[in-house]
């Protein structure tokens, strides 16, 4: 906490030089650290970048985000903010990028009702419309999903399959669940001809609880963390919101209701194709076998515990499987 203090009373004095400024309570991400700010009376959002230092990610991310705002939004996006010197990011001593934004009142939602599942459906459709308009003058950093040997630097297809099959001792206990994990990412690869030929274009990449805000009457008002924005399939949007309602301890009635509610609301603004329908199991599988791969980096960068990346290996275990045994059910929620 000493070093996360010291960098933040380096980086707000660039965006408040002439102002009091002080932190408040707040809570933080899992991949960076965010920070609470009150200057002039108003709140704001500091976000250091701690998974990576690279600022084309950085400005492409608020490139986006402003060309967003050029248009009336039926949600709220975050603003990046400028220093005096008109720059949206900003550097540390330490090579830290940080970025501030305007705060967006609201909390994230328990997505268990299926109205308020419903409305993230619906807000993730309207997100997706707009982002397909939003055009701006910078290549995007990241690549798209099923590219999975830029998922990580640290994390070749060759490493990871030497893990999978031959896992250190302290990962020996969850040998299946590798194996699980290793087996479809070899299936997973013969498909990716099938997927580069589906529609593409601009997506978060990360729509789950943690990055959008609901209101008071329950409906998703706001859309956060942009980070990974990037040029990917279309479809590949619901996938990732629909992966976290994969819970192997929930009854299987509960996940196909509320699978079936996202889709619902999903389907008031985008009209998937019977193609993107199709593929809509294997990119909720490649959702949850990239962020595997993202902790598992992490984890050899020293960033994140072994915990950690136990926890995400055995969710992805648990995702493929399911969808593998209930594909046929999943089929009759898009239908619907």
């Amino acid at each position: 906490m000493n070093k996360s203090l010291s960098v933040i009373e380096e980086i707000a004095p660039l965006y408040f030089p002439n102002e009091n400024w002080e932190m408040v309570p707040g809570p933080s991400g899992e991949n960076n650290t965010t920070v609470f700010i009150v200057a002039n009376n108003e709140k704001y959002v500091l976000r250091i970048y701690e998974t990576h230092q690279d600022e084309d990610k950085v400005n492409y991310e608020h490139a986006v985000l402003l060309a967003l705002m050029k248009e009336p939004l039926p949600f709220s996006v975050p603003v990046p903010m400028k220093t005096k010197e008109g720059k949206t990011i900003v550097k540390n001593s330490s090579g830290f990028l940080a970025g501030l934004f305007k705060f967006i009142d609201g909390m994230n939602p328990s997505l268990e009702d299926l109205d308020q599942i419903y409305s993230f459906g619906k807000v993730t459709g309207e997100l997706s419309a707009k982002l397909a308009e939003v055009h701006v003058n910078q290549l995007p950093v990241y690549k798209p999903y099923y590219d999975m040997d830029s998922t990580h630097p640290r994390c070749s297809l060759d490493q990871i399959q030497e893990f999978s099959l031959h896992p250190p001792e302290d990962f020996v206990e969850l040998t299946q669940e590798l194996i699980t994990i290793y087996k479809q990412l070899v299936s997973f690869q013969a498909r990716v001809p099938f997927l580069k030929r589906l529609p593409h274009q601009l997506v978060h990449g990360d729509l789950n609880a943690s990055n959008i805000l609901s209101g008071r009457d329950g409906k998703i008002s706001a859309i956060l963390d942009f980070e990974f924005v990037t040029h990917d399939l279309r479809v590949m949007e619901a996938a990732v919101s629909l992966s976290d309602f994969i819970d192997v301890e929930e009854d299987e009635t509960i996940i196909l209701k509320k699978i079936t509610a996202f889709l619902t609301g999903y389907g008031t603004i985008i009209t998937p194709t019977e193609e993107e329908i199709h593929a809509l199991p294997l990119l909720i599988q490649l959702r949850s076998l990239d962020v595997f791969i993202h902790f598992l980096g992490r984890y050899w960068d020293g960033v994140d515990s072994i915990d950690t990346v136990k926890k995400y290996i055995r969710k992805a275990a648990q995702r493929v499987s399911w969808i593998a045994i209930n594909q046929d059910k999943f089929s009759n929620c898009c239908e619907k």
